[in-house]
């Protein structure tokens, strides 16, 4: 049986189509890191769960997260005419560590808004994210990817 990070990344490969419950297991699975690990510009992506979510990041043409320090953190990077730009229209966040799911991994908290994404490791250029809180309504958690 192929290791959580060989899963996680197949998934990805296959489409990124995939059923919320598995993925929050896969993720589970997956090894906690330090929020300096983070540090630098990540491109991102996102799994199809049928999330209502997905559609607002299409729209905004969400490219990924930039994480200057642990307390400067863009979460919403934009292409702008091919180039990586903040959004700017959801503030800024900070990284901090937290138990989420029993394991302590870095979070990254919104500055204006009651969100948290979760992130844990899959390999060295490549983060699992969930996103959970207030700002989600019913809809439950949003599953997504960072790549450097």
């Amino acid at each position: 049986m192929s290791s959580p990070q060989e899963q996680y990344i197949a998934l990805i490969q296959a489409g990124g189509k995939g059923d919320p419950n598995a993925i929050h297991n896969l993720f589970k699975q997956l090894a906690p890191i330090k929020p300096t690990q983070l540090l630098g510009d990540w491109s991102g992506g996102f799994f199809d769960t049928g999330h209502p979510f997905a559609t607002q990041l299409e729209e905004m043409k969400w490219v990924g997260k930039s994480f200057k320090s642990v307390d400067d953190v863009d979460p919403v990077i934009v292409d702008r005419d091919g180039k990586r730009t903040s959004w700017g229209q959801w503030g800024f966040a900070s990284l901090r560590e937290m138990v989420y799911e029993g394991t302590v991994s870095t979070v990254m908290i919104y500055d204006d808004r009651p969100v948290f994404d979760h992130i844990r490791y899959v390999n060295d250029n490549l983060m699992a994210g969930v996103m959970e809180g207030k700002a989600l309504g019913d809809d439950g958690e949003f599953y997504f990817y960072l790549k450097r």
